[in-house]
Formats: C-alpha cells, structure tokens, sequence
C-alpha cells in the first residue's frame, strides 16, 4: 500500500518538477498466494482500498498462485522459496501481457537486513552479504518468454515527448532505437522485466507513518509472523521481540543499523566493480558473432578498466586485487554471451581470468609483483559451460606493460562457443505437441526484406538450452523434439540425403555446417527431429530442412521462428556493415520454417 499511495502522490505533482510524469500509467498487481484461506478476501480487501482512496487513477488486477493439485503450500519445507519463484513468475507474466517492462517492489530496509542474516546463516561471505538488490532483472524467470530478457516490442518515442527532451537526451533515445533495430534484425531477443526497489531505504515504521498520514489502511499477511514457517519469519520474530544484538536490529530503528550500513558498502563496492567491467566490456572489439551457433571471436583489452576515483588509494596488493575483480566480472560478461547457464559464479572462472589476464601481473599500476599461479597460461579450457580457445596472432608490435588499460591485445582472439555435451549428462530436449486446430495456411511474408511469419494462435515460445527461443506451429498428427544435433542425427540426415541423385540438400548441408565456426560446434546446434521416428526435420537456425520434411504438404509442414537469447554488445562491436555478426538463417528459408 505504501509503494502504491507514494506513486499515486508523485504522479499528482509531479507536473511541477518533471513534465508529463503525471501520463504514467500505474497498474497494481495483488499477488493472491492461495496458502490461507483468508487470502483471497484480503486481495480483494487491498483491491477496494486502492479503489476507494487512490480512485480510478491506479489499475488493479489480482493475480492468484497455482499450486499443483493436492500440494498444502504452507506444509511445504521450502515454501518461501516457491512462493517467491510463483510469485515473480505470475508478475513477469502479467507485465509482459499489459506490455510493462519496469515493475516497482515495495522492499524496505528490514527486509535487506533479514535477507543479510539469512545468508549469514547460511554462510555467505563477503560479496554475498549485499543484500538485496536495488535494480535487476526480473528473477525465477528463465525461459518465460515476455519476462526474462526477451519479448521486446518496437520502441518508439512519442513525439510530445521528443519536443520536450533536450538535444543530449534525444541522441540517447536514437542510441536506443539503433540498439532495438540491430537486435530485431540481426535476430537477437531483446526487452524482458526490470524490477526496482525504490524504497530499500526506508524503515517499515517510516512506512506505516506514511500511510497513517494520507489516512490510508492496510492489510498484515499473519503467515509473516509464523517463526515456524521459514528461515526469514524466524529472523523476523527475534527482530521483533530485541532479542538480537542492537548492531544486527534494524526493524524499528529509523536510522539504518550498522549491519545495514555495512551491507550498504559491500552493495556499492559491488556496484563499482561491476561498472568498471561494464566499461571495460565496452572496449572489447567484436571480430564476428555467428548467431547460427553461438560462436564469437573477441579481441580483449591487455588491462581491465579502473576508472575509480579510489583506486590509486589503494596498495598495490589492493590495486592487483581489485583488478583481478573486474577482470573476472568482464570475463563473466563475455561467457554469458554463449553460455547455456542462467547464472555463472565468479568462483568458478579463476582458471579464466587467469588464461586471459594473466598478464595483470605486469600491470604498470600494480607494478611487478610474483604470479598467484605457476605454470603456462591454458590456451584452451571450459568455463561456464562455454568452451574457450585463444588464437594466436602474431604482431612486431605488441603493447606490453606501458600500454594504456583500453589498449587491445593484436596477439590474441578467444573464440566462445558454446561447450560440447557431455554424455552422462541428459541433451537440453524442448516438446512441441501437435496443434489442436491448425490452421488452414500459414504463409510467410516478405517484408521489407525480411522473412516475417504471422501466427495465427501464436504458439508457446520455448527457451531451449537456454540460448534460443524457438516457437513452432506443428500441424502434424504426433510431437516434435527441439535437440542438439548430436553425430548420430548428422550420420542420419546424410544417409537419408545421399539416396537424393542430386544431392543437392546434402552439399548444402556440409556448405552450411562448415560456415558456422569449429567443427565441434555444429554438434551444439538445434534440430528439430519427429519424436516417434527420431528423424531429423529442420536444422532452424541455419534455415536447412530435410527431404523428410519437404515431403509433407504444405498445410501438415511444421513452421517456425527462432531467435538468439539477449546479447550485451560492446558499442564498438555492434557494425553491421562490418559484416561483423552473422545473423539467424542467413543462407535463406530453403522451403521448411520461416525464421524471423
């Protein structure tokens, strides 16, 4: 209530000091959990009061949790936990309906405070005792389309808008819609939910007195103090009771407790670090990106960015410290490019760093100090589920030490692929049941040059292997699989094209496969295959089809679109005249799916 009522008031003047604020259009979610009985009457309680006292100025909607049938939510040990994953799974969801792509939480201080003991329960150090988050994405997310990182509809800027904007501001918003046509052309997803917290520095109690100032009531969850039910309502129910030290005890204090001041510090020393990666992210020269199969050649700078005002502070084993930091933060940001894992632990990518960093250790503003690590730099390795290669290229001149730390490095290019699947391990494997009314037709258009598909029931867009979103539309009468084009598939695919006189689908194939980067990498790529028989329809990111396919009518052929997962390039690598990124099916539509 207090998140909404604030928002209400700052629309209502904020004419004064920031024109056309007072067109923003609110909408409120109400998330029913469904784990009481009483919930749904206390959403709809919270419904009549917005109703009541904001008036008709802020949409409502309830959106109740399904739980799976014959589950007791509040019996379940991780309930907070699957609470919280329904919860921002129904909010993505709903936002991306109503096309809302920042959603505002109403955290407060109490709960980063709670949420840094509870991982100092659970034996988080250092970085992990930030707390929560001011700004994100929207978490749980990974594979709803519309909510993580995808779904991203044309931007425009209202032209009254525009008129108002200063000439520095209007270059930024153009920034902004040459950044959505690269993406919308070259085939990457864009768009998705950002959450924010603009309350996380205020008390509860600061809260309720704003409330009870503007005369408006508000409804108490009692699962909250349940110390029974979860790790948090316990910290809560100590919290409240003085029974932790005053340090630690922040949930009636107006000023922020040492605990939380600390928690602050480590949040903003994050914040830094991650800036600094962002910049030096920025001086990466993207030599080709092939979207067909994930693979990317990166040249990167010989020194990570420290552009901090407080880095020459620092000793010099500080100094090597936090570039160490930032370099593991850029490698993070180029792996994630490729890389098939939702998240990937700084913990794990120290072997990285150091194969591409390892000459930190001559930095001119550490100085020379011994390296952490003995041995030869590795050439090759995985990390983050991504398999990593330097190339050699040899150069007469070479920066060194003196270099300045956006210098890029002419004798190295990393190639990024995705890794190669490991046997023991199950194939990531998407279903596409068939559909229950095909339609009649479903017809490609030619569009300005672009092969664009209009669905007509809009099929479930499918994150597979959490690389590419891949919507289908299967007419036929049993299911299909999205797989990896395992040796076994390709052995099939060429057996079956070899009995075509021609071959002329065959010489394609093999043309194709070796345009796409290293020959491990074809095994990484998607196909779709007939789950009863096993044969192999369509390769969709390279546009291929079989002659299986192209043996079925029209009206029973399967159809699709497929798209790259988000991409974060670096302003000097997003030339497209360059030739530089090789986009989705760019060898043409050879008479299957459509790709968009």
């Amino acid at each position: 209530m207090a998140l909404a009522t604030l928002c209400y008031q700052l629309r209502k003047l904020g004419d004064v000091h920031f024109p056309g604020l007072s067109d923003i259009r609110l909408q409120a979610f109400i998330v029913d959990h469904k784990a009481r009985p009483e919930s749904t009457r206390e959403a709809r309680q919270v419904v009549n009061f917005l109703d009541k006292y904001l008036g008709l100025n802020v949409n409502t909607e309830i959106l109740p949790l399904h739980w799976p049938p014959g589950v007791n939510p509040s019996g379940l040990p991780n309930f907070e936990t699957e609470a919280r994953r329904l919860r921002y799974q129904a909010l993505g969801k709903a936002c991306y309906k109503a096309n809302i792509p920042t959603l505002l939480l109403g955290h407060h201080r109490a709960d980063g405070d709670e949420t840094v003991l509870m991982r100092l329960v659970a034996g988080y150090r250092g970085e992990g005792l930030r707390g929560i988050s001011e700004k994100a994405d929207i978490p749980y997310c990974t594979g709803v389309y519309g909510a993580s990182q995808s779904g991203g509809r044309d931007y425009t800027v209202p032209r009254k808008e525009t008129q108002r904007v200063e000439a520095q501001e209007a270059k930024g918003q153009q920034r902004i819609l040459e950044q959505v046509k690269f993406y919308h052309e070259q085939g990457f997803e864009y768009g998705g939910v950002k959450i924010y917290r603009p309350l996380m520095d205020y008390s509860k109690p600061e809260l309720e007195a704003t409330l009870e100032e503007a005369g408006i009531p508000w409804v108490t969850d009692s699962t909250n103090h349940d110390p029974t039910l979860s790790i948090r309502n316990a910290i809560r129910y100590l919290t409240q009771r003085r029974l932790l030290p005053k340090a630690l005890d922040s949930g009636s204090q107006k000023e922020p407790s040492p605990l939380s001041m600390a928690s602050s510090n480590i949040r903003r020393k994050y914040q830094r670090r991650n800036e600094q990666a962002a910049l030096s992210h920025q001086a990466c020269d993207i030599i080709s990106f092939d979207a067909r199969s994930g693979h990317l050649q990166v040249r990167i700078p010989i020194f990570p960015a420290h552009r901090d005002p407080e880095f020459h502070l620092l000793t010099q084993h500080q100094q090597l410290t936090e570039m160490e930091h930032i370099a593991a933060r850029l490698v993070r940001l180029l792996l994630s490019s490729v890389s098939p894992c939702d998240t990937i632990s700084l913990q794990t990518l120290k072997t990285a760093t150091w194969a591409m960093f390892g000459n930190l250790q001559e930095s001119p503003q550490t100085g020379s100090r011994p390296k952490r690590v003995t041995g030869l730099r590795p050439w090759k390795f995985t990390a983050g589920g991504v398999l990593c290669e330097r190339i050699e290229m040899r150069s007469e001149e070479t920066p060194r030490s003196g270099a300045h730390p956006f210098s890029l490095d002419p004798d190295s290019i990393w190639c990024l692929s995705r890794e190669p699947y490991i046997k023991r391990l199950a194939e990531p494997v998407c279903i596409v049941p068939p559909a229950a009314t095909p339609p009649p037709s479903w017809r490609g258009e030619k569009k300005k040059g672009v092969s664009q598909t209009a669905f007509p029931e809009e099929p479930e867009w499918q994150l597979w292997d959490r690389r590419y979103w891949i919507q289908i539309l299967n007419p036929t009468d049993t299911p299909l699989q999205i797989c990896p084009l395992s040796r076994a598939r390709l052995d099939r695919i060429i057996n079956t094209e070899k009995k075509d006189p021609s071959r002329r689908l065959l010489l394609l194939l093999k043309k194709t496969l070796r345009s796409v980067g290293p020959p491990q990498v074809r095994y990484t790529l998607p196909a779709i295959t007939d789950e009863e028989t096993g044969n192999v329809l369509a390769l969709p990111t390279v546009g291929f089809v079989s002659q299986d396919l192209l043996r079925m009518r029209e009206e029973t052929r399967p159809k699709w679109r497929v798209r790259f997962k988000n991409v974060v390039f670096p302003e000097g690598g997003v030339r497209k005249e360059e030739k530089r990124v090789v986009k989705l099916d760019e060898g043409g539509n050879y008479g299957g799916g459509v790709c968009a």
